[in-house]
Order: structure tokens, then sequence, then C-alpha cells
């Protein structure tokens, strides 16, 4: 039976564009996986692009306020520390809702909508605003190059990685994000001292 408007399950939406991405799913497929009427659908959005954009931009919300809450629980640690949080922000965004997981980084980009810029720019936000956590410790370079955005760019793929094939033990899910956090600080200070100081245990959840 389909909801009324004021109930549409917004998750629900973005799992119906999970498997498949926007070109693999009909609008009135989306709206029977996500218990709605076709005409409510487009009242949430006023076409299939505009609602799987919707779905995105929300869904990166969800992931952006978790890593904000991990940059900000870890400012004052170690920047192997502050990675390792990074990293497993994502990997419990994945177990938290594994469909908004795998709408984010494997169906969520395309070439061919008009959406498909807007969606990419929208992506662009996760590896920036590590970046930005990180970029205390890695300033830009002397030629204008941005060391935090590549190493952002490393981290959220490390970490998207292991998400994909999930140690849900906790201590081997804390013991890998602690070797991206070391490996990042290593990068950042390869002749430093070992910090293995909060690695595996950085007060995430």
């Amino acid at each position: 039976m389909a909801r009324p408007r004021s109930s549409i399950d917004q998750k629900a939406v973005a799992a119906a564009f999970a498997p498949d991405g926007l070109h693999g799913v009909s609008a009135r497929d989306v709206a029977e996986r996500a218990g709605i009427a076709k005409p409510t659908l487009y009242a949430y959005g006023k076409s299939k692009d505009a609602v799987f954009l919707a779905c995105v931009e929300a869904e990166i919300e969800r992931l952006v306020d978790r890593l904000y809450a991990a940059g900000a629980r870890t400012r004052e640690l170690p920047l192997s520390a502050r990675a390792s949080a990074l990293a497993l922000a994502i990997i419990d965004h994945s177990r938290a809702d594994p469909a908004a997981f795998r709408l984010l980084n494997i169906t969520a980009r395309h070439a061919t909508s008009s959406v498909a810029q807007k969606v990419d720019d929208a992506l662009d936000r996760i590896p920036a605003l590590i970046a930005g956590v990180l970029r205390r410790d890695v300033p830009r370079a002397e030629d204008g190059g941005d060391p935090a955005m590549t190493l952002a760019l490393a981290l959220h793929g490390a970490a998207v990685a292991m998400a994909l094939d999930p140690p849900w033990r906790r201590a081997e899910r804390d013991r890998l994000a602690a070797l991206v956090g070391a490996a990042i600080a290593h990068v950042v200070a390869p002749d430093g001292e070992p910090d293995d100081a909060g690695a595996t245990d950085v007060g995430i959840y």
C-alpha cells in the first residue's frame, strides 16, 4: 500500500536507487520499492533525476556529519588518530546503512543525466571535508599543490575498500583503521617517531 506524501521514507527511496543507480531503475520501480505512488515520488522531486540528486545529497549529509564529528572529537589527538577516526567514520557508515554506502560509493556517479555534474560536485564534498581535517598537519605545498587533498583521496579510497569487504569484528576494524592513520602520518612525517597513541581506540562510536 502506498504511503501518503507526509510519510515518504527518503532512505527507502535512496535504497531503491542503490542497486543500479539512476539509469538502472525506472521511476515506477523506485516508487514501488519505496512504497509510494509515482505522483508522490514526483512531488518529492520534479523528475527522476531530481529525486536521485536529492537522495545522494541527503546521504552525503549523513556521512559528512559523521566525518565532521570524528574530526571534532579527535581535534587534539595526533594526526594518526584523527586519520584513523575518519576512516572509521566511513567504515561505520557502511555498516549503519549498506544501501546508502552502495549508492554513494558504487552507483551514484554517472556520465549522462541532467544532474550528473551536480552529483559529482556533491560527492566531492567527502574528500574535501577529510582534507580540511588533515590540513592542520598537511599544509599546501610551496608550488600551490594540495597534499592534504591527495591524502584525503587515499584515505577515503582505503576506507571504502575496507568497507566493501567489512571486518565487522570491532578489534579488526579498529586495527585496519589504525593502519590507515599510521600510513597517513608516515607520509606526512616519514622520519618521525611511530605514534600509536589512540590508534586502536580513538573514541569513535
